[in-house]
């Protein structure tokens, strides 16, 4: 009698487990609705990174993950996941995809304990694989002019190639 019950219990609790575990398919089950990628703030800040920086690729909310590679060491995981989550608002690359810089959009929610230290984990590692990064206020965007003086007048900052007439037509053709 305690093999039947104990047999009928591990029945259960595998039925539970597999009905948990399916993945709802019908849209009622699905209690979301889309919303635009990017804030107001963002978009301007977008568009103002692509005019400044004609010829280059500007990325947007692009995972730290994509931009970083730990050394073959023996805690490299543990080193991955301190900013396996960081996500970089903007990054500008060249047309090689070679990352440029990071820019950061920082309003209210950056004064966030937590927040704050999100921040300075992805301010060092970027540091240590020698990535700029750029952090500018959401109340006081800068203009595409102010971008590229930004940027040029910093000593880490590579010379910005001019775009060709014909890659920057077809960029713009893309992102409009």
């Amino acid at each position: 009698m305690i093999w039947v019950t104990a047999c009928m219990a591990l029945c259960l609790v595998v039925i539970i487990a597999l009905r948990s575990a399916e993945v709802p398919l019908s849209a009622s089950d699905w209690p979301v609705t889309a919303r635009a990628p990017l804030s107001r703030p963002e978009q301007a800040l977008y568009w103002r990174l692509c005019e400044a920086f004609p010829g280059h690729i500007v990325l947007a909310q692009v995972a730290v993950a994509q931009l970083l590679e730990v050394d073959e060491i023996p805690n490299r995981r543990a080193i991955f996941n301190r900013y396996r989550r960081l996500v970089a608002d903007f990054v500008v690359c060249t047309q090689a995809f070679d990352t440029v810089a990071v820019i950061e959009l920082e309003d209210r929610a950056h004064q966030n304990p937590g927040r704050a230290s999100a921040d300075k984990c992805k301010s060092a590692a970027l540091g240590a694989a020698g990535i700029l990064l750029m952090r500018f206020n959401v109340r006081s965007l800068p203009t595409a002019g102010e971008l590229r003086s930004h940027l040029a007048s910093l000593p880490s900052a590579a010379p910005l190639p001019e775009a060709s007439p014909d890659r920057d037509s077809q960029r713009r053709t893309v992102a409009a």
